[in-house]
């Protein structure tokens, strides 16, 4: 399957064999070609053993894949936007992924990287059976309603992308042509937040890479209760 098809069949994996993962598909994930949603903000992303990082969550992996960044505005949705391309592109080869947003990393065998702050990891590995989705009906998410101003058959892929505690923390309005993505300032925890709305617009992106067209507004219309993100177009 493509990552494009990912967004309608992917679920987060919490069963793996313990497999490692073969040194030739880990190559094949090295040179995997993400897009930035801010192409200016510096990151760097490894692939290293379990034992270099610190997760309470009772499953694991052989190998987690880690990422840093620049500490700046929209660092944190652009590190949501390029792993949930990374997520996708894992599950169409047939891996099983999931996001440790507990995940921390273990000072003593993983050292700082100057002018770059750890944002997140993600799991993956073999998973223990077929942990993808039959169709769009198995996702619990909420409507379109729910999340936009109007129906919007665009806002699908990020009304089906996955968030921190299922919180799904977005909301979309229409100007015209151009939608503007907006994220709740109700939360107690609100970097995860900022993540997750990298995630869904990811999910547009693969979805429509050639139309796709991320920027920020001078002066966007203001959604009481809701942090403006950016506008897509």
């Amino acid at each position: 399957m493509t990552p494009h098809e990912m967004i309608y069949k992917r679920k987060s994996c919490r069963s793996f064999t313990g497999k490692p993962v073969d040194a030739e598909t880990i190559e094949q994930i090295m040179s995997f070609d993400m897009t930035p949603l801010y192409p200016d903000i510096k990151v760097r992303w490894d692939i290293v053993p379990r034992n270099q990082v610190r997760c309470i969550c009772p499953w694991t992996t052989p190998q987690v894949i880690t990422i840093y960044s620049e500490e700046c505005e929209g660092w944190l949705e652009n590190v949501g936007f390029l792993f949930q391309q990374m997520d996708l592109y894992l599950q169409s080869i047939g891996l099983g992924v999931c996001w440790l947003g507990m995940g921390k990393l273990n000072a003593k065998t993983v050292p700082d990287v100057p002018g770059m702050k750890f944002a997140i990891m993600l799991a993956f590995g073999h998973p223990k059976g077929n942990v993808l989705r039959h169709s769009p009906d198995d996702f619990r998410r909420k409507s379109l309603a729910q999340i936009a101003d109007q129906p919007d058959p665009k806002l699908e892929p990020a009304r089906l992308a996955p968030s921190s505690v299922n919180s799904q923390p977005w909301y979309f309005t229409h100007e015209g042509d151009t939608i503007h993505a907006y994220c709740t300032k109700a939360s107690i925890i609100p970097d995860m937040n900022r993540i997750d709305m990298g995630i869904a617009l990811a999910h547009m992106y693969v979805a429509e890479p050639e139309t796709f067209r991320f920027f920020r507004a001078e002066t966007p219309p203001e959604k009481p209760g809701y942090a403006y993100i950016g506008s897509i177009a």
